[in-house]
């Protein structure tokens, strides 16, 4: 009897011990969200977190927390007043942990002596064209709509002419994605160029004359000639495109002089890089 009692107390503590195994830490965000993994630090800041399964460490500002629930049982709650560097923007709430295989194309720096390019509006469309050859090519990566990413960097008070002030990995944390891409594209107005064309045509008109002795035929007629010409004007164009992820890491840098004369020739400068970076189709090919 008391061998059949040893074996269930042995079987029950078995079962107990594989429970508490299995069993996660849980993350409760101020919006609400439940995180399930486990915490693998806790900083002054911030709360390091890793999901089941994968190796990498997730941070979560305490700011954007409400509580952990640990699988021990403790529960520790956060306060909106937990300490915050006050230089980087805030990010939206939870967006830290689930940054993972996400993408934002920034505003590219649009430069350009032509008085016709605004280089705010043609900075937008380019990082535009970017984000659909992006769409095409990353089957692997979610992409951020270029609305939310504007959205986002305009109400922190980042614009075009001051991104430089903050680090990739601050704006990839900002924006809550893994990876971020940097463009700027140079176009030069080089002037214009005339190309024309002449033909000369020649109407003519036969005449016949009549005596009693001979015939005789002339003939007249006019010559006219006329020109085509069209001008067009021709641009020089450089596209620099880089990537970076959330740490901070240059995953590709490239400088492409473009091939045509087109003043949207940097769209094909644009898809060419794209392609080569580690997510494209022809990566580690020239």
């Amino acid at each position: 009897m008391k061998s059949i009692t040893l074996i269930f107390a042995m079987l029950f503590l078995l079962a107990s011990n594989a429970y508490s195994q299995a069993k996660q830490d849980v993350l409760t965000l101020n919006s609400g969200e439940r995180k399930e993994g486990k915490v693998t630090g806790i900083t002054d800041t911030s709360v390091k977190f890793r999901y089941p399964g994968e190796e990498f460490d997730y941070e979560i500002k305490k700011t954007d927390l409400s509580q952990i629930e640990f699988a021990s049982g403790r529960i520790e709650k956060f306060s909106a007043g937990d300490s915050m560097t006050g230089g980087m923007p805030t990010s939206n709430p939870g967006s830290s942990p689930d940054r993972h295989n996400k993408l934002a194309v920034l505003p590219f720096a649009f430069i350009s002596n032509d008085p016709g390019m605004q280089s705010g509006s043609m900075g937008t469309l380019t990082q535009s064209t970017t984000a659909n050859f992006v769409k095409g090519e990353y089957g692997t990566l979610t992409l951020q709509d270029p609305m939310t990413t504007n959205a986002i960097l305009a109400k922190n008070n980042i614009k075009p002419d001051n991104l430089a002030a903050y680090t990739p990995d601050e704006l990839a944390k900002l924006l809550g994605v893994e990876f971020i891409i940097y463009g700027t594209v140079n176009i030069t107005n080089k002037g214009t160029s005339t190309y024309g064309s002449a033909g000369t045509t020649f109407n003519e008109k036969q005449t016949s004359t009549y005596d009693s002795n001979k015939s005789s035929e002339k003939t007249k007629g006019g010559a006219y000639t006329s020109s085509v010409s069209s001008t067009t004007i021709e641009y020089d164009t450089t596209v620099d495109l880089r990537m970076f992820n959330d740490r901070g890491d240059n995953l590709y840098s490239q400088s492409r002089h473009v091939f045509g004369t087109a003043s949207d020739a940097y769209k094909g400068g644009v898809e060419y890089m794209i392609k080569r970076t580690p997510f494209g189709s022809k990566y580690g090919k020239k």
